[in-house]
């Protein structure tokens, strides 16, 4: 094991034979979405893959898990989404309402609905027990890099190609607060409660009250764009990836920087994609050197 001041980490998983794109954790396991077409599904515990695996057509970008009812949703590159079966190991539907890729997908177990973000700005809400399209609005703001569901699940933050962040409510979804956040794109967000912490292109990390629409902290975060951010520790510490190859250990109250790791402190050799919160104190990274990386917070 491999001490910072802030993370230590337990364990580096390879097997993947391409970049890996995203990275949950669900049930227990961990679920990546890899350029070699394959969602591989791994014990954190031990580092060993299981012996359940989906072999696609298409390079996948995202995944999404909705425990109810053990199924595994898969976005490709072309549009479409498959539904998994976990249990069975069977493909339940393939959705293909989506015309170009899927960029972002998230599941809200309060609501039991998936939502579903593509690359020409259109977002799907379907839910999860029948897959329903239950609405598809089209924003016209480029990619949807991401969907940030609140705590309970009343609102989402769509993050926009065009920079800017658009909060609707999930009864009848409509846009209640939209605001440009960065310039040149926004690649993720993250709610608590009326605060939004929103990382973008520019390379920064914002902090919001997003009910005033107000502005609270802008941080020079990283050389190159934030791609990921999540919130651990009773949500005091702020975890950021970025396409410059490093993780951030922030101080979430004032985005005061507490830890930066690099390959040369057995960080990733390449683009850090997404982190998947394991649980308060532990998460997973995954990066283009097709390695997953899962830390623990130390102090």
């Amino acid at each position: 094991m491999d001490n910072s001041d802030s993370l230590q980490l337990l364990k580096t998983i390879e097997g993947h034979s391409g970049a890996i794109y995203d990275i949950i954790h669900a049930e227990g396991f961990l679920f990546s979405a890899s350029a070699d077409r394959f969602v591989a599904q791994w014990n954190p515990s031990t580092g060993e893959q299981t012996n359940f695996a989906v072999q696609l057509e298409r390079a996948s970008y995202n995944v999404a898990y909705a425990p109810e009812d053990q199924l595994l949703v898969i976005g490709t590159n072309n549009g479409g989404i498959h539904v998994v079966d976990i249990k069975s190991r069977e493909e339940k539907r393939l959705l293909s309402q989506h015309k170009f890729a899927v960029f972002s997908l998230t599941y809200c177990p309060h609501k039991e609905i998936f939502y579903s973000g593509d690359k020409e700005g259109y977002l799907c809400v379907w839910k999860s027990k029948t897959f329903e399209l239950l609405i598809t609005l089209p924003f016209n703001c480029g990619k949807i890099r991401d969907i940030s569901i609140s705590e309970k699940g009343e609102f989402i933050a769509i993050c926009g190609q065009d920079g800017i962040i658009r909060i609707l409510e999930t009864e009848f979804f409509n846009v209640i607060h939209e605001f440009k956040a960065h310039k040149d794109g926004v690649n993720c967000a993250i709610f608590n409660e009326e605060i939004l912490y929103t990382g973008g292109k520019d390379a920064h990390i914002k902090k919001w009250n997003w009910r005033k629409e107000e502005l609270l902290l802008n941080i020079p975060a990283h050389n190159y764009a934030v791609y990921d951010l999540a919130l651990l520790n009773n949500k005091e510490v702020l975890i950021s990836v970025s396409f410059d190859k490093s993780i951030k250990v922030w101080n979430a109250n004032d985005i005061s920087i507490k830890e930066r790791v690099e390959f040369k402190n057995k960080g990733h050799r390449h683009t850090v994609n997404r982190i998947a919160k394991i649980d308060d104190h532990k998460f997973a990274t995954v990066s283009d050197d097709r390695k997953i990386k899962i830390w623990s917070l130390i102090n």
